[in-house]
């Protein structure tokens, strides 16, 4: 090792010409002015070639745009679809909440009404939605 590093010192100055001279003409002699120029420009070379494979999948997906667009549509029509069916679903939740609410409300007035109408036996045709009502409790019983 130490044979080695007399040599390499012995033949410092040929190796210190060796890394000057330029190999296979890869650096090309710039004028000072133009420094930040070609600065500006290695940058522009790094950013492209960090982009590079992403330009190419574009260009590889060129042919496919067609189809895509198309699936796109499709995809947007059944969305429409979904939303104003959404839209309805709401819009009855709301309308049955309301009827709901009305049904409620009413029930001890008709309760009260039935337990008046048994003390005095009088007879009235049931309503439509309290029949049900009716039926139910007493089959639940």
């Amino acid at each position: 090792m130490n044979n080695h590093l007399e040599a390499v010192l012995k033949e410092k100055r040929s190796l210190r010409q060796r890394l000057l001279k330029p190999m296979c003409q890869e650096n090309l002699p710039i004028e000072a002015v133009y420094h930040r120029y070609m600065v500006h420009l290695l940058e522009l070379a790094v950013t492209f070639i960090e982009k590079l494979e992403t330009h190419l999948e574009t260009i590889r997906n060129v042919p496919h745009l067609d189809a895509n667009l198309k699936k796109m549509s499709k995809a947007l029509a059944k969305m429409d679809i979904l939303v104003t069916e959404t839209e309805e679903l709401a819009e009855n939740i709301l309308k049955w909440r309301k009827q709901q609410k009305e049904v409620s409300s009413c029930i001890p007035k008709i309760l009260a009404g039935e337990n008046y109408l048994h003390k005095h036996d009088i007879i009235m045709p049931p309503l439509p939605f309290t029949s049900k009502v009716r039926v139910q409790t007493i089959n639940a019983k």
